[in-house]
């Protein structure tokens, strides 16, 4: 799962890099990082919830 993570990664940061050329990229980085720790709290947190309900 680690692998194909990264690929992921990979590919949305070039996606993006290219959709956002003329914005500052520090404050786009900061952006997608936020978006993805988001992201992964959403699906501890569900997963959390599945095991306690189960």
């Amino acid at each position: 799962m680690g692998l194909y993570r990264s690929i992921c990664y990979s590919v949305e940061d070039a996606f993006v890099k290219m959709m956002t050329r003329k914005k500052d990229p520090a404050m786009v980085r900061e952006k997608v990082m936020t978006y993805r720790s988001e992201k992964e709290n959403k699906k501890h947190v569900k997963k959390s919830k599945n095991k306690i309900g189960s």
